[in-house]
């Protein structure tokens, strides 16, 4: 029998949001960055889209942008170093696969009009998405599965496709 840990994320339409444990108690934080457009300077570094902090505000992981066309790519970083990549594999932001340097790989898929969602890996652990509103929605991860950077793309890619739809 398979024990969960479930979770509920609250999210504005910024993008910035807290995500609570089954006990309601805030467990992790995020904050969407860099929303305004600047056009990109040569030998400027461009700063993390989405940042997760743990409850006391410490960064665990960021992601940002590494391609935009034709379908968008992201790095997750952690402590500075590249730990995962996200690929976006639908126009629709309905289909995306999440790598990480631990040799976990993630297909997921959202549907367009539907408001559930999973995630599914090679080793066949499940994530399953729920959401209510565009700003809240519930995860249930597997147990074992909820690590920093998968939580902070997760996060990523559902708040995104959320505000996209």
């Amino acid at each position: 029998m398979n024990e969960f840990g479930d979770y509920r994320v609250c999210s504005t339409w910024d993008g910035d949001g807290e995500i609570y444990n089954q006990e309601n108690k805030i467990v992790w934080r995020f904050k969407t960055t860099g929303l305004k457009q600047h056009p990109v300077e040569a030998g400027m570094i461009r700063p993390p889209t989405f940042i997760l902090y743990d409850a006391g505000g410490e960064e665990l992981a960021a992601i940002s942008r590494e391609k935009r066309l034709p379908l968008a790519q992201f790095v997750v970083t952690q402590n500075g170093s590249k730990c995962g990549t996200i690929w976006q594999r639908s126009i629709w932001f309905t289909k995306y696969e999440l790598g990480f340097d631990d040799k976990s790989n993630w297909k997921l898929y959202m549907p367009m009009f539907s408001v559930s969602g999973k995630a599914v890996s090679e080793t066949g652990a499940v994530i399953r998405v729920q959401a209510r509103t565009r700003r809240e929605w519930y995860v249930r991860f597997d147990s074992g599965v909820e690590q920093q950077p998968m939580i902070a793309a997760l996060t990523f890619v559902v708040r995104n496709k959320l505000q996209c739809t």
